[in-house]
């Protein structure tokens, strides 16, 4: 990235050696992405092992290495710890927010104050839950810090979402703040999909301790070590009235643990096969980026009886040769326990099938109303005859002579 500065005579005047320099000192600018590699469910391991991932990368200029000329860069940001304003934990849920937020206001509302001695406390806490109710600008705060939460209130003030600042607008580019989504095959059987059911899985992710960075002996940041390192954004001067901005990785300076959080996933009535169910920003986290998706993807495991195909429940029945020449009653057990009763009368033919109206898989989003189950016979034949049953039969049955044979 260059941003070039200085009069336009200059930029024009510039001759074509040092045109290749600048670009030279650019192209060295390189820096090493931490990825995220999907499959399974320790995400520690798939992002290159506990606290990995940082990278080399970024030259760390200076003194005029490799032409370059460190400038002033901007202060750290001030570490605001909105949860402590509001007297709650940072796993806090939203009714408690609101809760904690409506007792402070309360007491330190400027009506019951008039003295003002309370109004900087007032704007305090009201800055906190205006951002943590807020669940866009909550995650921009938790991985971006009370800057980037600021700045995605400008965003939306001007029509905006708060990403928008944090990824650079409008969705034209890679959102490279962004961490990668981690997909997790979930394991379901037909019954959970036809009664509904809700499966429970343990991930392993690195978290990023929350404003620890001055407070090592608060309990919730024992435990805490470092992170991986981060990108960050830096000018130096390549020359006369030229400013490089380069990307560059940085060791970190907050602190990150492993943490272990079990995710329940409501599975719902209906549900289609590879359905996927979203676990926003609980995958792996990273300083100043915002956390991807955690993906459950339904995978059903073959059941004993059934067949699903969409609403369609299929299955086949064996049925004696006596059943298939004569009709039969017979019963089962469906998923979720009924019975289902098939009463026939007449002849059944090897591979016919029947159709059950309301005996399929339940409608998703429908679930009172269900789909059809199919039912396909097979004839199980006697092995052998003996002389007397086949003597029988040959006075039963009509005779069957070479017109009676039929190919194809």
């Amino acid at each position: 990235l260059l941003a070039i500065s200085g009069a336009l005579s200059q930029k024009a005047s510039m001759s074509g050696p040092a045109l290749l320099l600048l670009l030279a000192l650019c192209g060295g600018a390189s820096a090493q992405f931490f990825q995220f590699q999907q499959g399974g469910i320790n995400l520690e391991d798939l992002m290159g092992g506990a606290f990995g991932g940082g990278g080399g990368g970024g030259h760390h200029g200076g003194g005029g290495r490799g032409g370059y000329e460190e400038l002033p860069q901007e202060e750290e940001e001030e570490e605001v710890d909105l949860y402590e304003r509001l007297g709650i934990q940072p796993e806090a849920t939203d009714r408690e927010i609101k809760s904690a937020y409506r007792k402070l206001s309360v007491q330190l509302h400027p009506d019951k104050n008039p003295d003002g001695s309370t109004l900087g406390r007032f704007r305090e806490v009201t800055e906190a839950y205006e951002i943590l109710a807020d669940k866009e600008r909550r995650v921009l705060y938790d991985f971006g810090g009370i800057g980037a939460a600021r700045k995605g209130a400008q965003e939306q003030e001007g029509g905006g979402s708060p990403f928008d600042m944090f990824f650079g607008g409008g969705g034209g580019r890679e959102q490279s703040n962004r961490g990668r989504n981690t997909e997790i095959d979930l394991p379901v059987t037909l019954e959970d999909l036809y009664m509904g059911n809700e499966k429970s899985a343990t991930i392993k992710r690195r978290i990023v301790c929350r404003n620890c960075k001055k407070k090592p002996n608060v309990p919730r940041c024992q435990g805490c070590g470092a992170c991986p390192k981060e990108k960050k954004m830096v000018h130096r001067r390549a020359g006369p009235g030229m400013i490089v901005q380069q990307e560059v990785m940085v060791e970190s300076k907050e602190k990150c643990k492993r943490e272990e959080k079990s995710l329940k996933a409501t599975i719902e009535k209906g549900m289609p096969d590879s359905e996927q169910i979203t676990f926003k920003y609980e995958s792996e986290q990273k300083p100043g980026q915002i956390p991807g998706d955690v993906v459950f993807k339904l995978k059903p495991v073959a059941h004993k009886f059934f067949k699903r195909s969409r609403e369609t429940l299929s299955m086949k029945m064996a049925i004696p040769l006596r059943a298939a020449l004569l009709g039969f009653e017979t019963s089962f057990t469906h998923l979720d326990g009924h019975t289902v009763t098939i009463k026939r009368s007449g002849v059944t033919k090897p591979g016919q099938s029947i159709r059950i109206k309301g005996e399929g898989m339940p409608k998703h989003g429908v679930s009172s109303e269900f789909g059809d189950l199919v039912i396909t016979f097979t004839v199980d034949f006697p092995p052998t005859l003996d002389a007397e049953l086949a003597a029988g039969l040959e006075q039963l049955l009509p005779p069957a002579g070479p017109s009676d044979i039929r190919i194809g």
